[in-house]
Parts: C-alpha cells; sequence; structure tokens
C-alpha cells in the first residue's frame, strides 16, 4: 500500500516534536502548554434527561459502592495475576460499575474484521477513540481489552486508581511533555507484544456536539510497531433514542457530579461503534490521525446530542504578541459550514482482512 492520500483533509496544527499540539495563551500570546483544552462546560449536560425515582437512585448508589468494594478486592489480587490475569480483572470490574449504574452497552460491529493479534502472531492494535466521559472508558474495556493510556491523574482516584496502577495501564503525565516520546515507546512496545492498546487521542472530553482535534503522538507507536489503527466512535443516548451529553465529565468538573447525573439517569445507553481499521504502511502519524478523525466524526457528528449552551471554540489570533518571536497557531481548522468539519473524504485504504 503506499501513501495514503489525504487531498481535501484540512488540518491547521502547530506540533512539537513528539506531536503534542500547543495552545495559545491570553489575548494571543505565545503557546504555554501542549495540552489540550477542551471548549466544553459542564453547561453541555444541562439539559434535562429521563429520570429514574428516588428509590431506583438509592440502589444504584448502593451496588456501586459494592461494585467499588469489588474492584478494591481486584486490586488485592492484581500483582498475583498473569498480564492476561489482570486485564480480565480491568474488564470485570468495568462491568460490574457499568451494571450497577445502569448504564448499557450496545456494540456496533466493524463491516470488515479488524486484523487478529496475538503474541508471535501479529502487533496488537491501537485503538483510538473520542472521549466524552469516564463511562465509555469503561464501555471501551469490557468492547476491547487491552492495556488503556490513561493520565497520570487516575492513580491518585481511590479504589480505581490502585487496580488501574497494579494492572498495568499505560500512564501519561501530560504535565511533563519530555516524557511523552517515552510514553509513546511503551505503547509501540506493547502493540508489538501483540497486546492492543486504547487511546484517547484527542486529549481532553468533549460533549460530543463536534469532535475535538486529534492529536497525532500516539499514531506515531502504530507506524513504528506496523499495527492497525482502529478508530472506535462512542455517543450516548436516553430513553426514546435522543442523544444526549449527561455522561459527559467536563471541563474539571468533579468526577461524582458526572457519577451522580448518570445514576439518576434512566435508560443511558454508550454506543460503541467499531469502524473499518487503518493500514499504516507508507503512512506517516499525521495522516493516520486525520483519517481516524475523520472517520470518527462521521459517526459523532451525524447525530450529535442537542445541548442547550455548546461554547465556540476558541479562536487564537495568528498575530505574535510584542516581543514574542513566534506566532500563535489558530485553534480551529477553517470549517465548511457553521459548526461542521469539512467531509472531502480523504482516499484511504482500508484493512478488509
Amino acid at each position: 500500500m503506499g501513501p495514503l492520500d489525504t487531498r481535501g483533509v484540512v488540518r491547521d496544527h502547530s506540533t512539537d516534536p513528539a506531536g503534542a499540539t500547543s495552545r495559545a495563551g491570553p489575548a494571543g500570546r505565545c503557546p504555554v502548554s501542549w495540552v489540550p483544552v477542551s471548549p466544553c462546560t459542564s453547561a453541555c449536560t444541562a439539559d434535562a434527561a429521563p429520570a429514574v425515582d428516588v428509590a431506583t437512585r438509592r440502589r444504584r448508589w448502593l451496588r456501586l459502592t459494592a461494585a467499588l468494594a469489588g474492584t478494591g478486592t481486584a486490586a488485592l489480587r492484581a500483582p498475583m495475576s498473569s498480564a492476561r490475569g489482570r486485564r480480565r480483572l480491568l474488564v470485570c470490574a468495568a462491568a460490574r460499575v457499568l451494571t450497577a449504574v445502569g448504564v448499557r452497552v450496545e456494540v456496533h460491529s466493524s463491516p470488515t474484521a479488524w486484523p487478529r493479534a496475538g503474541a508471535g502472531r501479529a502487533p496488537g492494535q491501537l485503538v483510538v477513540s473520542n472521549h466524552v466521559s469516564w463511562v465509555d472508558d469503561l464501555a471501551l474495556l469490557t468492547v476491547v481489552p487491552g492495556r488503556p493510556v490513561a493520565g497520570r491523574e487516575v492513580v491518585d482516584r481511590p479504589v480505581v486508581g490502585s487496580l488501574a496502577r497494579r494492572a498495568g495501564i499505560v500512564l501519561l503525565d501530560r504535565a511533563r511533555v519530555r516524557t511523552l516520546p517515552a510514553t509513546v515507546g511503551e505503547v509501540a512496545g506493547t502493540l508489538r507484544a501483540g497486546t492492543p492498546v486504547t487511546v484517547h487521542p484527542e486529549g481532553t472530553t468533549s460533549c460530543g456536539v463536534e469532535l475535538g482535534r486529534v492529536r497525532p503522538a500516539f499514531f506515531q507507536a502504530a507506524v513504528d510497531a506496523a499495527a492497525p489503527v482502529c478508530p472506535v466512535a462512542v455517543r450516548y443516548r436516553v430513553e426514546g433514542g435522543a442523544g444526549s451529553a449527561v455522561a459527559g465529565h467536563l471541563a474539571g468538573e468533579p468526577l461524582w457530579r458526572s457519577a451522580a447525573r448518570v445514576v439518576a439517569t434512566r435508560g443511558l445507553v454508550v454506543e460503541v461503534h467499531l469502524l473499518p481499521a487503518l493500514d499504516p504502511a507508507g503512512a506517516d502519524r499525521r495522516e493516520l490521525a486525520a483519517l481516524a478523525e475523520y472517520a470518527v466524526a462521521a459517526v459523532t457528528e451525524a447525530r450529535p446530542p442537542v445541548v442547550a449552551a455548546h461554547p465556540r471554540r476558541p479562536r487564537c489570533s495568528p498575530r505574535p504578541s510584542p516581543g514574542c518571536a513566534t506566532t500563535a497557531p489558530s485553534c480551529v481548522p477553517p470549517r465548511s459550514g457553521p459548526g461542521r468539519r469539512s467531509r472531502g473524504a480523504p482516499g484511504a485504504r482500508w484493512v478488509t482482512s
């Protein structure tokens, strides 16, 4: 397969050598951080959703407490288990929590099967998905068991953090950009060993109205390991079939507040759409990131949640501030319509076997 043709894909990113994207500071000053920032706030989740009664809500909290207690027990067993056993502990813990809070996972299979992976057979898949909530992390664990990539702050969470640390998730320190190449290298090594890895390349959460920009850093691991890139689109709906952002965990919101909305919602379904795999042969990380972004956005933006107050994405001034030798990049690439992504489909060859 030759180089992927990404003509028509509009991308306006300024990246560091590791593929991380910088953002502009106040009033268009020099970039101050490589950490992506979501424009979404808790206002995106403020719309009313079908609610369960108080008794059901109380039962769900009790079941969630019991599930977390079971997760704590699993964390104690993790060091004595094999790598496969630790992954099973993660999957079982995720399934218990989802069941406790009344969330149903609905899987939409890819029209073409993903390449099979395994030690001594083929590299693992790099599974890349959009990120709305902590709920989609749990749902992905039950659908695509593997090693997830998570921020280092996850290990500081009670109970869950202990299991995550002992089960061997890949930790990303977003505050130290210099550690990113080493983390990407760790992911590449995991893929070469035949183990799937799941990552959210947006680097932050969004409410689902529009997809954030996909950062190319972790796609380098797929290039280095010759591993297929498997895009996954995640979206939510509630009873009645309406799209919803009620499960969102946005803009520094406390985790308990998002959990309280999930517990109180009736008929919450997380849809997991498995999309055709991308062959990394002849492509670089930016091409793979562009193709994955458009594949996921085609699903999530086709039926986005209706929210009352979705903020506009911030735009940075293209003019350098006095005393700054660099030009601040545009935070948002041009759009083909009001709030919509250009849909010039890149000519790519998908993996079919």
